[in-house]
């Protein structure tokens, strides 16, 4: 059975067409040449000074957030030039935890795809309709370092401060740059390209508030020597600010309400129609736990179809809990009627 997490992946980096509504985010604002706060100190400092992207606590320490990433490769080899992109806004909030994607990328031909995790549970646009599951993992993109970790790509750099108190994306923040040809390679790109960069620090907050780097080099698009140009670009906005996420219109969560639990449940995952998790209870203590809660949740119990199978009937609808013994303790699979 396809995992969750691997179906996350595959509808992120394969999806095809969808009819998802994009959201109403502010648009990042310019990054401006000489805005500052104003009073405040708006020519070059005197001594460069150096900044360590370590030293920021990334996006760790906000309640809650807007992000908006981009990522551009152009190639150009025998007359023929190929551009490529993906394009993701997304949303935050860590209490209680919720997050919002909606990207476009080349191999979705500009359909937008677009996901909501609350929770446990996860909503994703298929294309033609929603899909809903339930997952332990609290960061289902913990694999996907522009999502998880979107500082990565410009920290272990020594960046020299241009300009200090710049506004950008309504927070005051210190600009620094860098030039330099290490992020090639730590891109899996040409070693000896030329890349630049420019990143913006909120030094009270102590988190990047925007970044770009340009590159110009080999093998851009991750597949091939020939020539051309890559741009990233962060940006994030409505720091702390109320954000509110929730539930796709009309769309249950893939764990029901009438379909017990056991307390302790590990590794829990439901995605259409089919429940699954372990636990350390035994195979007779888990038997005995489901012929005693199914029936106060309106389910009768019925002959299984095989030994081993414990299933249930209520009003039209079926379910059938397999319930069999690990080295770790027991694993328990649910299918059911939506």
């Amino acid at each position: 059975m396809l995992s969750i997490l691997t179906l996350v992946v595959f509808l992120l980096t394969v999806a095809c067409g969808s009819s998802a509504a994009e959201p109403v985010y502010p648009t990042p604002l310019e990054t401006p040449a000489t805005a500052s706060v104003p009073g405040q100190n708006t020519g070059p400092v005197g001594q460069p000074e150096e900044y360590d992207l370590v030293a920021t606590s990334g996006l760790v320490n906000l309640d809650s957030y807007r992000v908006h990433y981009t990522f551009k490769w152009e190639t150009s080899a025998g007359g023929q030039v190929e551009v490529g992109y993906w394009d993701i806004w997304g949303e935050f909030v860590r209490q209680p935890r919720a997050r919002r994607l909606v990207w476009t990328a080349t191999h979705t031909g500009g359909a937008k795809q677009e996901l909501i995790q609350l929770g446990e549970d996860i909503y994703m646009d298929s294309g033609s309709d929603w899909l809903a599951m339930t997952t332990a993992h609290t960061d289902i993109f913990e694999d996907n370092p522009l999502l998880s970790s979107p500082f990565d790509v410009i920290s272990g750099y020594r960046w020299q401060l241009v300009q200090e108190d710049v506004v950008v994306n309504g927070a005051s923040t210190d600009h620094y740059a860098f030039d330099g040809s290490t992020l090639g390679a730590a891109l899996g790109l040409d070693s000896d390209a030329e890349v630049e960069g420019d990143v913006w620090i909120a030094r009270e907050l102590e988190v990047v508030v925007k970044y770009q780097v340009n590159y110009q080099g080999q093998n851009p698009g991750g597949g091939s020597d020939d020539d051309g140009t890559v741009r990233l670009t962060f940006d994030l906005t409505n720091i702390n600010e109320t954000i509110v996420i929730v539930a796709p219109r009309g769309v249950k969560p893939a764990l029901p309400e009438d379909i017990p639990i056991a307390e302790g449940a590990a590794a829990l995952n439901a995605f259409s129609g089919i429940i699954i998790y372990r636990t350390t209870k035994s195979v007779e203590e888990m038997t005995s736990f489901y012929q005693a809660a199914m029936p106060p949740h309106g389910w009768t119990e019925v002959l299984g179809p095989a030994a081993g199978v414990n299933s249930f009937a209520k009003e039209g609808r079926a379910a059938q809990i397999m319930i069999s013994a690990e080295d770790s303790g027991t694993s328990v699979a649910i299918t059911f009627d939506a």
